[in-house]
């Protein structure tokens, strides 16, 4: 099967880093020499993918759907379907929405989530990464000057059971309707920056730019816990590097990020070399025996 196709139901949106990874998807499957077709309500020229489905007629017995886990059912009634796990069920969608796929769908998840430490038995084989990141060209520290302040953002705070607060009174709150353009522009004008989502790409941006991202603990997950639940996990294990420079989490790690800020670029480029080399092309590699797939919606969630 070399065809695919990546179905959505929210148009182009660079501030929700669920769709830009799902168009950077595309890009490198197109870049890969694979027929990829992106199918969304409107047809929004961007800068990172716009191979867009044009109306032609699809040979279903020679193409994969691909859903983001939002999506409820099979809307294109596809034979071979892919759902890709891009937040945990029920962080961004119904907790239950899996019992609206058929049990032989495969999945896959963009991030370890805990299930991955807690049965390792069954990573590899029933639990399997397909993830990738997209660093904008602009992410990039432009500040000759002197930062000042703090700037901050909620997002998926809801990580927290109890959230306290620990940003100073005076400062700036980035929302989801800032562009990531403006983020840059706050990056590299703030000092700080705390993320009290812990799974957000802005925190990766923040650290792009100089400014230092802070994550508050998330109910009193050790580091090595918190990193198990991200997308990066097996690329720190397997490299034996065990943390993300120029990143504190928890306040006691602020000097730690202060002395490794200028390692951040190198490894990012890294991290994205490694996902594309191996998780993308492993998976390519699983299309071509999909039928023998055993990482299926029945096996993860039943």
């Amino acid at each position: 099967m070399k065809k695919f196709i990546i179905y959505m139901t929210s148009n182009y949106y660079f501030e929700c880093g669920g769709l830009v990874v799902q168009y950077e998807l595309a890009n490198i499957l197109n870049n890969l020499g694979l027929d990829v077709s992106i199918i969304s309500p409107n047809n929004i020229t961007n800068s990172i993918c716009n191979k867009f489905y044009n109306g032609t007629p699809i040979d279903m017995d020679n193409t994969v759907v691909i859903y983001g886990e939002t999506i409820t059912g099979n809307p294109f009634n596809a034979k071979y379907v892919i759902r890709w796990i891009l937040a945990p069920l029920g962080m961004c969608s119904d907790e239950n929405n899996f019992k609206t796929w058929g049990k032989n769908d495969i999945i896959y998840y963009f991030n370890s989530e805990i299930k991955f430490v807690n049965e390792p038995n069954k990573v590899n084989t029933i639990y399997k990464l397909l993830n990738i990141i997209y660093i904008n060209p602009l992410a990039q520290n432009n500040n000759m000057g002197e930062r000042k302040g703090y700037c901050y953002t909620f997002r998926k705070s809801h990580f927290h059971k109890n959230l306290e607060l620990v940003h100073p009174q005076n400062s700036f709150e980035i929302t989801r309707e800032h562009t990531q353009l403006e983020c840059i522009n706050i990056f590299n004008y703030h000092k700080y920056f705390i993320s009290y989502d812990p799974l957000t790409f802005l925190f990766i941006l923040s650290a792009l730019c100089g400014c230092i991202p802070i994550i508050p603990k998330v109910n009193n997950m050790s580091k090595n816990e918190w990193l198990s639940t991200t997308a990066f996990n097996e690329y720190l294990k397997e490299t034996e590097t065990n943390t993300l420079y120029g990143i504190a989490y928890g306040i006691e790690e602020l000097e730690f990020a202060k002395k490794t800020i200028h390692l951040v670029k190198q490894q990012w480029t890294d991290i994205r070399e490694c996902m594309i080399n191996k998780n993308i092309k492993s998976f390519l590699k699983d299309m071509e025996s999909y039928k023998y797939l055993i990482n299926n919606v029945e096996n993860n969630y039943y």
